[in-house]
């Protein structure tokens, strides 16, 4: 098996196009020596990487295939060996638009995590606002759940001051986009489903939080939702839903209680 020596390679960009946000993707590795590109995926082994030319590259880039940078930056230290110099661990890019630290009342875009030093760069086409950096696999999930924790910061801190409902929505979905891990994502999904009117908040409920949390039920969900009464008191109820949920309890009513802080008489499936 041949090995990936980090001196012989730089990255050079990630694979696919920044359509949100903030998100992670693979790598774009360039290789010094010869100047062929691959997408860094060791997923399978080195030796099943698929090298392409300066032109195919190139080709690639144009086509929103591969996102370039300004400049290249090098392969983390986390992700190497020290003793022979071999990449042995998976990097992985990370990118983020200004708006969305800007959103989250101007989290930090991090210079390092633990010893992982983050050299960011612009995006050599598309938005300005554009940074990425290539780091380790935790090293980005952190970065992503830090962001998230940071909107969703936001979003509480903003209850009480009669927001829109459409700025409450949008913290909410910028933390979607970046969060990690269950909890927060939970969390998040929770805040974006208040900002709804009720007749979105089912639909939400069944299309993608019970589709990420198959073990949620709706009952429990209101019953979470009453913790955030506070949101729901600016954001005035006055669509009418008839559905009717299993406990017999129209989704309406269950939410006006809500809203007015009356206990549910909801039972846990």
């Amino acid at each position: 098996m041949n090995s990936l020596k980090a001196s012989d390679i730089e990255i050079v960009g990630f694979n696919g196009a920044p359509l949100v946000e903030c998100g992670r993707s693979l790598p774009i590795a360039k290789r010094k020596s010869d100047g062929q590109h691959c997408v860094l995926d060791l997923s399978r082994g080195v030796d099943t990487l698929v090298w392409h030319s300066q032109e195919e590259a190139t080709s690639f880039a144009e086509a929103r295939q591969w996102t370039e940078l300004v400049r290249s930056v090098s392969i983390p230290n986390a992700c190497v060996e020290s003793s022979t110099g071999s990449v042995i661990t998976q990097p992985m890019m990370v990118f983020e638009n200004e708006t969305l630290l800007d959103v989250a009342n101007r989290v930090p875009r991090p210079d390092h995590h633990d010893l992982e030093y983050l050299i960011w760069q612009p995006l050599k086409v598309g938005d300005s606002g554009c940074f990425a950096t290539c780091a380790s696999g935790p090293a980005v999930e952190a970065i992503l759940d830090d962001w998230a924790q940071g909107l969703l910061k936001r979003f509480d801190a903003m209850f009480g001051q009669n927001p829109d409902r459409a700025d409450l929505k949008r913290i909410a979905d910028f933390a979607l986009c970046a969060a990690r891990s269950r909890e927060l994502r939970r969390k998040a999904y929770l805040r974006y489903a208040a900002t709804q009117e009720p007749d979105r908040m089912k639909r939400t409920f069944d299309r993608f939080i019970h589709t990420e949390f198959p073990k949620e039920n709706w009952d429990c969900f209101l019953n979470e939702l009453k913790t955030l009464r506070d949101i729901l008191k600016v954001l005035p109820i006055t669509t009418t839903v008839t559905q009717v949920d299993p406990s017999g309890c129209s989704t309406r009513q269950s939410l006006r209680d809500i809203a007015n802080d009356k206990p549910l008489n909801l039972v846990a499936k």
